[in-house]
Protein backbone atom coordinates (compact mmCIF):
# COMPACT_ATOMS: atom_id res chain seq x y z
CA UNK A 1 0.00 0.00 0.00
CA UNK A 2 1.33 3.53 -0.75
CA UNK A 3 2.35 5.49 1.64
CA UNK A 4 0.68 8.93 2.43
CA UNK A 5 3.03 11.50 3.90
CA UNK A 6 0.59 13.74 6.15
CA UNK A 7 0.87 17.53 7.10
CA UNK A 8 -0.93 18.99 10.04
CA UNK A 9 -1.45 22.66 10.71
CA UNK A 10 -3.35 23.89 14.27
CA UNK A 11 -1.91 21.56 16.82
CA UNK A 12 -5.45 22.19 19.10
CA UNK A 13 -7.72 19.55 19.85
CA UNK A 14 -9.04 18.99 16.82
CA UNK A 15 -5.60 17.80 15.54
CA UNK A 16 -6.00 14.99 17.99
CA UNK A 17 -9.01 13.51 16.69
CA UNK A 18 -7.18 13.24 13.23
CA UNK A 19 -3.92 11.94 15.15
CA UNK A 20 -6.48 9.25 17.03
CA UNK A 21 -8.13 8.62 13.34
CA UNK A 22 -4.61 8.01 11.72
CA UNK A 23 -3.21 6.18 14.51
CA UNK A 24 -6.07 3.35 14.59
CA UNK A 25 -6.07 3.39 10.58
CA UNK A 26 -2.71 2.10 10.61
CA UNK A 27 -3.57 -0.13 13.45
CA UNK A 28 -5.82 -1.58 10.34
CA UNK A 29 -3.04 -1.68 7.84
CA UNK A 30 -2.94 1.73 6.50
CA UNK A 31 0.43 2.85 5.64
CA UNK A 32 0.18 6.79 6.68
CA UNK A 33 3.07 8.82 8.34
CA UNK A 34 2.74 12.33 9.74
CA UNK A 35 6.02 13.89 9.02
CA UNK A 36 5.71 17.29 10.10
CA UNK A 37 3.33 19.61 12.21
CA UNK A 38 3.15 23.52 12.40
CA UNK A 39 1.20 25.88 14.91
CA UNK A 40 1.95 29.38 16.05
CA UNK A 41 2.20 28.87 19.50
CA UNK A 42 5.60 27.17 19.83
CA UNK A 43 4.50 25.41 23.51
CA UNK A 44 1.98 23.73 21.61
CA UNK A 45 3.34 22.19 18.48
CA UNK A 46 6.05 21.03 20.88
CA UNK A 47 3.61 19.35 22.50
CA UNK A 48 2.04 17.89 19.76
CA UNK A 49 5.64 16.38 18.61
CA UNK A 50 6.38 15.07 22.27
CA UNK A 51 2.95 12.89 21.97
CA UNK A 52 3.20 12.10 18.71
CA UNK A 53 6.44 11.30 18.44
CA UNK A 54 7.71 13.99 15.64
CA UNK A 55 11.18 15.06 15.59
CA UNK A 56 11.37 18.73 17.02
CA UNK A 57 13.17 19.77 13.16
CA UNK A 58 9.73 18.47 11.89
CA UNK A 59 7.97 21.04 14.06
CA UNK A 60 6.85 24.49 12.89
CA UNK A 61 5.49 27.85 13.91
CA UNK A 62 5.10 29.10 10.75
CA UNK A 63 3.20 27.13 8.00
CA UNK A 64 4.72 28.32 5.20
CA UNK A 65 8.32 27.22 5.91
CA UNK A 66 6.77 23.36 6.44
CA UNK A 67 4.80 24.01 2.92
CA UNK A 68 8.90 24.12 1.19
CA UNK A 69 9.06 20.58 2.04
CA UNK A 70 9.31 17.55 -0.52
CA UNK A 71 8.04 14.81 1.61
CA UNK A 72 4.89 15.73 1.70
CA UNK A 73 1.63 13.94 0.47
CA UNK A 74 -1.23 16.01 1.50
CA UNK A 75 -1.70 18.57 4.44
CA UNK A 76 -4.47 18.86 7.35
CA UNK A 77 -5.97 21.76 8.06
CA UNK A 78 -7.07 22.19 11.76
CA UNK A 79 -7.32 25.99 12.52
CA UNK A 80 -10.52 27.40 13.23
CA UNK A 81 -13.15 29.06 11.06
CA UNK A 82 -12.41 32.36 9.84
CA UNK A 83 -8.99 30.60 8.66
CA UNK A 84 -9.90 27.72 6.79
CA UNK A 85 -10.49 29.19 3.07
CA UNK A 86 -6.90 31.42 3.90
CA UNK A 87 -5.04 28.66 5.05
CA UNK A 88 -6.57 25.58 2.81
CA UNK A 89 -6.12 28.11 -0.06
CA UNK A 90 -2.91 28.18 0.22
CA UNK A 91 -1.54 24.76 1.01
CA UNK A 92 -3.07 24.18 -2.44
CA UNK A 93 -1.95 27.18 -3.86
CA UNK A 94 1.90 25.74 -2.84
CA UNK A 95 0.88 22.64 -4.64
CA UNK A 96 -0.44 20.39 -2.10
CA UNK A 97 -4.05 18.30 -1.47
CA UNK A 98 -5.85 19.48 1.46
CA UNK A 99 -8.22 18.43 3.79
CA UNK A 100 -9.98 20.92 5.64
CA UNK A 101 -11.94 21.03 8.77
CA UNK A 102 -15.54 22.10 9.13
CA UNK A 103 -17.24 24.59 8.49
CA UNK A 104 -16.11 24.90 5.30
CA UNK A 105 -15.96 28.76 6.20
CA UNK A 106 -17.70 31.56 7.86
CA UNK A 107 -19.53 32.29 4.73
CA UNK A 108 -20.52 31.58 1.44
CA UNK A 109 -18.65 33.70 -0.16
CA UNK A 110 -15.40 32.33 1.67
CA UNK A 111 -16.90 28.45 1.01
CA UNK A 112 -17.37 29.29 -2.75
CA UNK A 113 -14.10 30.69 -3.12
CA UNK A 114 -12.65 27.22 -1.12
CA UNK A 115 -14.45 25.79 -3.74
CA UNK A 116 -13.52 27.49 -6.76
CA UNK A 117 -10.01 26.74 -5.50
CA UNK A 118 -9.94 23.16 -6.75
CA UNK A 119 -9.65 23.72 -9.91
CA UNK A 120 -7.83 27.30 -9.86
CA UNK A 121 -5.15 25.28 -8.58
CA UNK A 122 -5.42 22.06 -9.54
CA UNK A 123 -5.40 19.98 -6.28
CA UNK A 124 -7.99 17.64 -4.41
CA UNK A 125 -9.93 19.00 -1.62
CA UNK A 126 -12.09 17.37 0.99
CA UNK A 127 -14.26 19.00 4.03
CA UNK A 128 -14.61 16.57 7.55
CA UNK A 129 -18.23 16.01 7.44
CA UNK A 130 -18.48 13.00 10.13
CA UNK A 131 -22.04 12.46 10.13
CA UNK A 132 -22.39 11.61 6.33
CA UNK A 133 -19.83 9.10 6.82
CA UNK A 134 -21.79 6.30 8.06
CA UNK A 135 -24.72 3.52 7.58
CA UNK A 136 -27.35 5.59 9.24
CA UNK A 137 -26.49 8.57 6.78
CA UNK A 138 -26.70 6.04 3.68
CA UNK A 139 -29.93 4.01 4.75
CA UNK A 140 -31.61 6.81 5.03
CA UNK A 141 -30.42 8.40 1.74
CA UNK A 142 -30.99 5.25 -0.09
CA UNK A 143 -34.76 4.69 1.50
CA UNK A 144 -35.74 8.30 0.22
CA UNK A 145 -33.80 7.86 -3.32
CA UNK A 146 -36.43 4.51 -3.34
CA UNK A 147 -39.35 6.07 -2.77
CA UNK A 148 -40.00 4.37 0.33
CA UNK A 149 -41.17 7.18 2.44
CA UNK A 150 -43.19 8.38 -0.65
CA UNK A 151 -43.33 12.27 -1.90
CA UNK A 152 -40.70 13.87 0.49
CA UNK A 153 -42.29 17.30 1.43
CA UNK A 154 -40.43 18.03 4.55
CA UNK A 155 -37.74 17.78 6.89
CA UNK A 156 -36.02 19.01 9.98
CA UNK A 157 -32.65 19.44 11.10
CA UNK A 158 -31.84 19.71 15.28
CA UNK A 159 -29.01 20.21 17.33
CA UNK A 160 -29.50 21.13 20.93
CA UNK A 161 -26.75 21.40 24.21
CA UNK A 162 -28.43 22.16 27.36
CA UNK A 163 -25.10 23.95 27.84
CA UNK A 164 -22.15 23.95 25.78
CA UNK A 165 -20.61 27.10 24.22
CA UNK A 166 -16.94 26.08 23.29
CA UNK A 167 -14.72 28.36 25.03
CA UNK A 168 -17.34 30.08 27.40
CA UNK A 169 -19.17 26.90 29.29
CA UNK A 170 -16.40 24.50 28.39
CA UNK A 171 -13.46 26.21 28.77
CA UNK A 172 -10.89 23.25 27.86
CA UNK A 173 -12.14 24.43 24.01
CA UNK A 174 -10.47 27.14 22.82
CA UNK A 175 -12.02 30.61 23.35
CA UNK A 176 -11.55 31.15 19.18
CA UNK A 177 -14.72 29.74 19.45
CA UNK A 178 -16.59 32.61 20.80
CA UNK A 179 -13.68 35.08 19.06
CA UNK A 180 -15.76 37.39 16.65
CA UNK A 181 -12.94 37.68 13.90
CA UNK A 182 -11.76 33.76 14.26
CA UNK A 183 -14.71 32.06 15.04
CA UNK A 184 -17.09 34.64 13.66
CA UNK A 185 -20.48 32.27 14.30
CA UNK A 186 -22.07 30.20 16.59
CA UNK A 187 -23.64 26.73 16.41
CA UNK A 188 -25.16 26.86 13.00
CA UNK A 189 -21.45 27.06 11.58
CA UNK A 190 -20.17 24.84 14.59
CA UNK A 191 -22.49 21.67 14.89
CA UNK A 192 -25.02 23.00 12.76
CA UNK A 193 -22.55 21.45 9.61
CA UNK A 194 -23.23 18.16 10.57
CA UNK A 195 -26.94 18.36 11.00
CA UNK A 196 -27.65 20.67 7.81
CA UNK A 197 -25.14 18.62 5.28
CA UNK A 198 -26.02 15.23 6.43
CA UNK A 199 -30.38 16.28 5.86
CA UNK A 200 -29.14 17.84 2.52
CA UNK A 201 -27.20 14.78 1.71
CA UNK A 202 -29.75 12.50 2.43
CA UNK A 203 -32.59 14.45 0.44
CA UNK A 204 -29.84 14.43 -2.87
CA UNK A 205 -28.67 18.14 -2.66
CA UNK A 206 -31.93 19.96 -3.34
CA UNK A 207 -31.70 23.31 -4.38
CA UNK A 208 -32.85 26.34 -2.48
CA UNK A 209 -35.09 28.71 -3.25
CA UNK A 210 -34.96 30.98 0.06
CA UNK A 211 -34.52 30.91 4.04
CA UNK A 212 -36.17 32.78 6.81
CA UNK A 213 -33.70 32.88 9.43
CA UNK A 214 -33.39 34.13 13.21
CA UNK A 215 -30.48 34.24 16.01
CA UNK A 216 -29.78 34.70 19.33
CA UNK A 217 -27.20 35.40 21.91
CA UNK A 218 -29.37 35.83 24.97
CA UNK A 219 -28.76 32.41 27.22
CA UNK A 220 -26.85 33.67 30.48
CA UNK A 221 -24.14 34.98 30.70
CA UNK A 222 -21.68 35.98 33.82
CA UNK A 223 -19.51 38.79 33.96
CA UNK A 224 -16.64 36.61 35.94
CA UNK A 225 -16.61 34.56 32.40
CA UNK A 226 -16.62 37.42 30.24
CA UNK A 227 -13.57 38.65 32.20
CA UNK A 228 -11.79 34.75 32.04
CA UNK A 229 -12.37 34.55 28.72
CA UNK A 230 -12.04 37.76 27.31
CA UNK A 231 -14.67 37.57 25.88
CA UNK A 232 -15.28 41.16 23.43
CA UNK A 233 -18.55 40.65 21.59
CA UNK A 234 -21.35 37.89 21.47
CA UNK A 235 -21.66 35.09 19.22
CA UNK A 236 -24.64 33.33 18.62
CA UNK A 237 -25.77 30.43 21.01
CA UNK A 238 -28.96 29.77 19.09
CA UNK A 239 -30.15 29.88 15.41
CA UNK A 240 -33.62 29.31 13.70
CA UNK A 241 -34.91 29.07 10.06
CA UNK A 242 -37.35 27.99 7.49
CA UNK A 243 -35.77 26.67 4.27
CA UNK A 244 -38.06 26.11 0.58
CA UNK A 245 -36.06 24.69 -1.93
CA UNK A 246 -37.41 24.30 -5.42
CA UNK A 247 -40.08 21.75 -5.92
CA UNK A 248 -42.06 22.92 -2.50
CA UNK A 249 -39.59 21.10 -0.44
CA UNK A 250 -39.47 22.61 3.42
CA UNK A 251 -36.79 22.62 6.23
CA UNK A 252 -37.04 23.74 9.29
CA UNK A 253 -33.26 24.64 11.23
CA UNK A 254 -32.97 24.27 14.85
CA UNK A 255 -29.59 24.68 15.94
CA UNK A 256 -27.81 25.88 19.45
CA UNK A 257 -25.22 26.01 21.61
CA UNK A 258 -27.36 26.39 25.20
CA UNK A 259 -30.50 26.15 25.83
CA UNK A 260 -32.81 25.88 28.98
CA UNK A 261 -34.55 23.13 27.63
CA UNK A 262 -34.30 19.10 28.21
CA UNK A 263 -35.26 17.81 24.94
CA UNK A 264 -36.26 19.51 21.62
CA UNK A 265 -36.44 16.35 19.67
CA UNK A 266 -34.15 15.17 16.49
CA UNK A 267 -33.87 15.78 13.30
CA UNK A 268 -36.62 13.99 10.46
CA UNK A 269 -37.79 13.60 7.26
CA UNK A 270 -41.12 13.61 6.35
CA UNK A 271 -43.28 11.73 3.66
CA UNK A 272 -46.68 11.03 1.98
CA UNK A 273 -46.23 7.15 3.20
CA UNK A 274 -43.44 7.84 6.38
CA UNK A 275 -41.75 9.76 7.95
CA UNK A 276 -37.75 8.86 9.06
CA UNK A 277 -35.76 9.79 12.13
CA UNK A 278 -32.43 10.71 13.00
CA UNK A 279 -31.23 9.50 16.06
CA UNK A 280 -27.72 10.57 17.69
CA UNK A 281 -26.54 12.25 14.30
CA UNK A 282 -22.34 11.83 14.55
CA UNK A 283 -20.99 14.55 15.37
CA UNK A 284 -17.47 13.43 16.43
CA UNK A 285 -15.95 11.76 13.87
CA UNK A 286 -17.27 7.92 14.53
CA UNK A 287 -15.68 4.81 16.10
CA UNK A 288 -12.05 5.58 14.43
CA UNK A 289 -12.39 8.88 16.27
CA UNK A 290 -11.71 7.24 20.11
CA UNK A 291 -8.62 6.45 21.55
CA UNK A 292 -7.99 2.26 22.42
CA UNK A 293 -10.05 2.20 25.92
CA UNK A 294 -10.56 5.82 26.45
CA UNK A 295 -12.71 8.73 25.51
CA UNK A 296 -13.53 11.00 22.51
CA UNK A 297 -11.32 14.12 22.04
CA UNK A 298 -13.08 17.38 24.02
CA UNK A 299 -15.40 14.56 25.92
CA UNK A 300 -18.66 12.88 25.92
CA UNK A 301 -20.05 9.63 24.23
CA UNK A 302 -19.19 8.32 21.17
CA UNK A 303 -22.93 8.92 19.30
CA UNK A 304 -24.74 5.40 18.23
CA UNK A 305 -26.40 6.71 15.24
CA UNK A 306 -30.17 4.35 14.70
CA UNK A 307 -33.20 5.54 12.35
CA UNK A 308 -37.13 5.22 13.32
CA UNK A 309 -39.18 4.80 10.21
CA UNK A 310 -42.88 5.29 10.48
CA UNK A 311 -45.06 4.16 7.56
CA UNK A 312 -48.35 3.37 6.30
CA UNK A 313 -48.55 -0.24 4.31
CA UNK A 314 -50.33 -1.20 1.26
CA UNK A 315 -53.35 -2.22 3.76
CA UNK A 316 -53.56 0.80 5.26
CA UNK A 317 -51.82 -0.26 8.49
CA UNK A 318 -49.53 1.94 10.43
CA UNK A 319 -46.09 0.74 11.58
CA UNK A 320 -42.70 1.65 13.25
CA UNK A 321 -39.59 0.26 12.76
CA UNK A 322 -36.50 0.67 14.57
CA UNK A 323 -33.18 0.31 12.60
CA UNK A 324 -29.70 0.29 14.92
CA UNK A 325 -27.04 1.42 12.33
CA UNK A 326 -24.20 2.07 14.00
CA UNK A 327 -20.43 1.70 11.71
CA UNK A 328 -19.92 -1.39 15.17
CA UNK A 329 -23.53 -2.80 15.37
CA UNK A 330 -24.82 -5.67 13.84
CA UNK A 331 -26.02 -3.93 10.74
CA UNK A 332 -22.71 -1.93 9.90
CA UNK A 333 -20.87 -5.20 10.93
CA UNK A 334 -22.96 -7.15 8.33
CA UNK A 335 -22.75 -5.16 5.45
CA UNK A 336 -18.67 -4.86 5.69
CA UNK A 337 -18.69 -8.39 5.74
CA UNK A 338 -20.98 -7.89 2.52
CA UNK A 339 -19.22 -4.96 0.88
CA UNK A 340 -15.77 -4.91 2.50
CA UNK A 341 -15.57 -1.32 0.30
CA UNK A 342 -17.75 0.42 2.38
CA UNK A 343 -15.22 0.61 4.84
CA UNK A 344 -13.86 3.75 2.57
CA UNK A 345 -17.33 5.04 3.06
CA UNK A 346 -17.53 5.47 7.14
CA UNK A 347 -14.32 7.13 8.09
CA UNK A 348 -14.13 10.97 6.76
CA UNK A 349 -9.91 10.67 6.15
CA UNK A 350 -10.03 7.25 5.25
CA UNK A 351 -12.15 8.16 2.24
CA UNK A 352 -9.69 11.04 1.93
CA UNK A 353 -6.85 8.98 1.70
CA UNK A 354 -8.32 6.51 -0.37
CA UNK A 355 -9.56 9.31 -2.86
CA UNK A 356 -5.51 10.20 -2.76
CA UNK A 357 -4.40 6.84 -3.84
CA UNK A 358 -6.91 6.75 -6.48
CA UNK A 359 -9.03 4.03 -4.98
CA UNK A 360 -11.85 6.24 -5.05
CA UNK A 361 -12.35 8.99 -8.20
CA UNK A 362 -14.45 12.12 -8.51
CA UNK A 363 -17.71 10.11 -9.26
CA UNK A 364 -17.29 7.39 -6.39
CA UNK A 365 -16.01 9.49 -3.61
CA UNK A 366 -18.72 11.59 -1.34
CA UNK A 367 -18.01 15.02 -2.81
CA UNK A 368 -18.10 16.95 0.99
CA UNK A 369 -16.59 20.21 -0.73
CA UNK A 370 -19.83 20.72 -2.81
CA UNK A 371 -22.11 19.50 0.00
CA UNK A 372 -20.04 21.81 2.50
CA UNK A 373 -20.29 24.88 -0.19
CA UNK A 374 -24.50 23.99 -0.17
CA UNK A 375 -24.74 24.19 3.95
CA UNK A 376 -22.41 27.60 4.12
CA UNK A 377 -24.84 29.13 1.85
CA UNK A 378 -27.85 27.81 4.01
CA UNK A 379 -26.51 28.92 7.20
CA UNK A 380 -25.63 32.37 5.46
CA UNK A 381 -28.79 32.66 4.32
CA UNK A 382 -29.87 32.75 7.83
CA UNK A 383 -27.18 35.07 9.00
CA UNK A 384 -28.39 37.18 6.21
CA UNK A 385 -32.35 36.98 6.50
CA UNK A 386 -31.67 38.13 10.67
CA UNK A 387 -29.85 41.23 9.34
CA UNK A 388 -31.97 42.22 6.92
CA UNK A 389 -35.34 41.06 8.81
CA UNK A 390 -36.73 39.31 6.12
CA UNK A 391 -36.44 36.29 4.00
CA UNK A 392 -33.63 36.18 1.67
CA UNK A 393 -33.73 34.31 -1.48
CA UNK A 394 -30.86 32.01 -2.81
CA UNK A 395 -29.69 34.80 -5.63
CA UNK A 396 -29.71 36.94 -2.68
CA UNK A 397 -27.51 35.51 -0.44
CA UNK A 398 -25.04 34.64 -3.18
CA UNK A 399 -25.31 38.51 -4.38
CA UNK A 400 -25.19 39.67 -0.70
CA UNK A 401 -22.71 37.57 1.17
CA UNK A 402 -18.94 38.98 1.53
CA UNK A 403 -15.95 37.50 2.13
CA UNK A 404 -14.54 37.85 5.82
CA UNK A 405 -11.87 35.12 5.91
CA UNK A 406 -8.62 36.67 7.01
CA UNK A 407 -6.32 38.14 4.80
CA UNK A 408 -3.79 38.99 7.62
CA UNK A 409 -2.89 37.39 10.54
CA UNK A 410 -0.65 38.75 13.36
CA UNK A 411 1.54 35.58 15.23
CA UNK A 412 2.08 35.66 19.26
CA UNK A 413 5.79 36.38 18.19
CA UNK A 414 4.33 39.72 16.45
CA UNK A 415 5.18 38.41 13.05
CA UNK A 416 2.39 38.97 10.22
CA UNK A 417 1.14 36.01 7.57
CA UNK A 418 -0.86 37.28 4.89
CA UNK A 419 -3.27 35.79 2.73
CA UNK A 420 -3.74 35.79 -0.50
CA UNK A 421 -6.67 34.46 -2.42
CA UNK A 422 -8.93 35.26 -5.09
CA UNK A 423 -11.57 37.86 -4.36
CA UNK A 424 -15.46 36.64 -4.35
CA UNK A 425 -17.70 36.99 -7.25
CA UNK A 426 -21.12 36.39 -7.19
Amino acid sequence: MKEIRIAIIGTGMISHRHMTVIQNLKKRGQNLTVVAACDIVPDRVKAFGARYGIAEENLYTDFREMLKRDDIDEVEVCVHNNLHTSVSCAVMAAGYPCYSEKPMSASYADAKILYDAQKDYGQKLAVQISSIYNPQTRIAKRMVENGELGEVYHARSVGHRLQGRPGYDMPFFSRDFIDPNIGVHGPLFDLGIYHLAQMLYVLGMPELESVYGTQSSKYWTHETIDKEVSRTAPIEDLGVGLARFKGGLSMDIYEDWAMHMDEIGTSFIAGSNGGLKLIDVDSTGGPMAVPEGGQIIGGGSVQVPRLEWFGTNEHGEMFVTKIDCGINDLTGQQELRLHPEMAMYNDNQLQWYSYLRGDLTDETRIDSPFIACQTALLSDGVVLSDELGRSVTADEIKALSKSIALREQVLPNGDKIHYDFKEYKA
